[in-house]
């Protein structure tokens, strides 16, 4: 948790920092040539010398950034001083360009234009860092099984880091026979455990879901495949990640998803137009549809879909229940009585869900990733099946790709923790790729 934590901080804000630096200095250079009296002379010339030493800044900027963020990987990492050695870093990569500029005899361009850079550059980087640190959704859910001493230690420890908190929800110093059913009910990011005697509730945490670590005083002789051993409290703790620990593949496929659901949302703008226009032609009611569903460790969130049903539809459910096809939780009837004449084209190509893109957009789902239950449906959930919630919900996986409703729940459920186990930027390609052909067969679409 810690490791994944620390490596998501520092390329998170490596990644803003670069953007800083390419917008602050065209910035720089725009405002310096319009307020220039003499711009309709300077124009010609101005850009694309400009143009020409971009990328020197960028060689010399780049490296010393990611050098600076390195200190990230420490822990704890205080704020102000890593706000100096930001500032320092940007210094010394502006003294170095200047050095290279003088070098290869390009140093004529404006002065101005470099200390309106290297300050904008300086304020844009310490408000990003402080939203950054200020921003509660970097807050660990944490539950503490030991007592109250030593989880005022781990608190105190994490207290002291710049980027990422942790929340203590609760401390349990005994076993309880209702701590299972919390784990499985409630959103908790993750457990610590610091007595022996809640030692197997390691594996019960493993086969939620949550991730577990383990204050580290004897060897194990069973160990989970994704695993680490972290030196971060006085004795080196042992994690059990419910998921794949590739941190920077997965901070790939999360910005990813932010960068490509707003291309497809202007993609899909005409389906956004017609669509509405289509549902309410046909019934009334709203033509977004809001449910509730759980998403990453079971938090919660609304769902958007076009409306495919008649209104007030989820009241007559509870009629329609001895029709149920599907096993175990999940309730589908292939001709369900409540979904409109629209409703079936939508659902046929799957462009009902459409409006999730969303939802992607907001972080609360990805592109690629098991599909998110109802609230109510992970409350009935076996053990192992809660562990799909160990990865954010998507709008396509193996199950939607593999004939979807025509498939049992208990091969659902499977192909989802096969997702998890196997995950890869390269399976992810792959299912985009073949959800394509799926949406348009229909197969297993009601």
């Amino acid at each position: 948790m810690i490791q994944q934590r620390k490596s998501f901080s520092r390329w998170l804000i490596t990644l803003i920092d670069i953007l800083i630096i390419i917008f602050t200095y065209w910035l720089a250079v725009l405002i310096r040539i319009y307020f220039d009296p003499s711009y309709n002379q300077m124009a010609n010339w101005y850009f694309p010398l400009y143009i020409r030493i971009f990328p020197l800044f960028l060689v010399t900027f780049i490296p010393i950034m990611i050098f600076n963020n390195s200190i990230l990987e420490t822990f704890p990492v205080d704020k102000y001083r890593f706000y100096t050695r930001s500032i320092t870093s940007l210094f010394t990569a502006l003294l170095i360009s200047i050095a290279l500029l003088f070098y290869f005899k390009l140093f004529n361009q404006s002065r101005i234009a470099l200390s309106l850079f290297f300050i904008m550059s300086c304020i844009f980087m310490l408000l990003s860092r402080e939203f950054i640190s200020k921003n509660k959704g970097n807050t660990i859910r944490t539950l503490v099984l030991g007592t109250l001493d030593e989880a005022k230690v781990i608190q105190d420890f994490f207290s002291l880091h710049a980027f990422f908190r942790i929340e203590v929800l609760d401390v349990l110093e005994k076993t309880d026979m209702n701590l299972q059913q919390r784990l499985k009910n409630e959103a908790f990011d993750w457990v610590i455990i610091t007595r022996e005697s809640f030692k197997a509730y390691i594996s019960i945490c493993e086969n939620l879901g949550i991730t577990v670590s383990y204050y580290l005083k004897e060897d194990f002789s069973d160990i989970s495949p994704f695993v680490s051993i972290e030196n971060t409290f006085t004795s080196p703790i042992i994690t059990f990640h419910p998921t794949s620990t590739q941190y920077i593949q997965l901070f790939i496929k999360y910005t990813l998803d932010r960068v490509i659901s707003p291309i497809l949302l202007i993609c899909f703008f005409p389906l956004y137009v017609v669509i509405p226009i289509l549902i309410k032609f046909d019934s009334r009611g709203p033509v977004i549809y809001k449910h509730k569903r759980a998403g990453l460790n079971g938090r919660r969130f609304e769902m958007l879909k076009f409306r495919t049903m008649f209104k007030n539809a989820d009241e007559t459910k509870l009629s329609l229940v001895e029709k149920n096809e599907m096993e175990k939780v999940v309730f589908k009837i292939k001709k369900d009585p409540r979904i409109t004449k629209v409703g079936k084209i939508l659902r046929r190509f799957s462009l009902d869900e459409l409006p999730q893109l969303i939802n992607v957009l907001k972080g609360e789902m990805s592109l690629v990733g098991p599909r998110p239950p109802l609230s109510e449906e992970i409350n009935k959930y076996e053990g192992w099946e809660r562990r799909r919630l160990s990865m954010k919900p998507g709008l396509t996986c193996l199950w939607q790709i593999s004939g979807r409703s025509e498939i049992g729940f208990e091969k659902w459920m499977e192909l989802d923790l096969e997702y998890i186990d196997n995950w890869s930027p390269g399976l992810d390609i792959n299912i985009l790729i073949k959800t394509i052909p799926a949406v348009l067969s229909g197969r297993g679409a009601y």
